[in-house]
């Protein structure tokens, strides 16, 4: 799908699409009520006109999502309360009503990150509702990271397994688990400037009758 036409799957994602310019205007006007707002008003929208539609595909909305904001954080230079605030209440929303539409997501990233960079991603992902796995700071037994990501997938909905230097390679078996699961997952190895990204699995729960 081409999110840069008009669609109503694309207005779902204008959220984190937009998110740099909306944060830097927050910060300009020292707003944190109206953007916000406004944002997540388009988002409840844009996932309503989906839902209305026969051939909604929530599944392509999904698996941009949390590589988005991976990217953001890549690219980030500040990090204040308005940035922590759009992730907490937009970001979050957007996340909330992929739960809501039966979608999870299981993402796996690959890519070296810096000390400073690996904290901003857990926070950011964190405050976003998105549950990581790292073994950086969980461990290096695969079979408690893997029990880790199958019990948060359960209750969270949307995980992220984070592999962020080369001390282990787990990255075949959490896409084997990824596979084995109800999810959309993707699997980024590339560099955040590389928008090509691997989907791994393509799976959402059966609408509630």
């Amino acid at each position: 799908m081409d999110f840069s036409a008009p669609s109503a799957e694309g207005d779902c994602l204008d959220c984190l699409v937009a998110m740099p310019v909306a944060v830097d205007k927050m910060r300009a006007n020292s707003d944190t009520a109206h953007i916000p707002g406004s944002m997540m008003a388009r988002t409840r929208d844009a996932f309503a006109a989906v839902g209305r539609s026969k051939d909604n595909d929530l599944r392509l909305v999904a698996s941009a999502a949390q590589d988005l904001l991976y990217r953001y954080v890549a690219q980030l230079t500040i990090m204040d309360k308005y940035t922590r605030f759009y992730v907490n209440e937009v970001v979050r929303y957007f996340f909330m009503q992929l739960s809501a539409h039966g979608v999870r997501t299981f993402y796996i990233l690959d890519n070296a990150l810096r000390e400073d960079r690996f904290k901003a991603v857990l926070e950011i992902f964190g405050l976003a509702g998105i549950s990581t796995t790292t073994p950086r700071r969980d461990g290096k037994d695969w079979n408690a990271l893997q029990q880790r990501l199958r019990a948060t997938l359960e209750a969270v909905g949307h995980v992220a397994y984070i592999e962020p230097d080369n001390e282990v390679n787990y990255l075949d078996a959490a896409q084997i688990l990824a596979k084995q699961s109800v999810c959309v997952s993707t699997f980024r190895y590339r560099t955040p400037e590389d928008s090509q990204l691997e989907v791994v699995a393509f799976q959402v729960s059966p609408p509630r009758p």
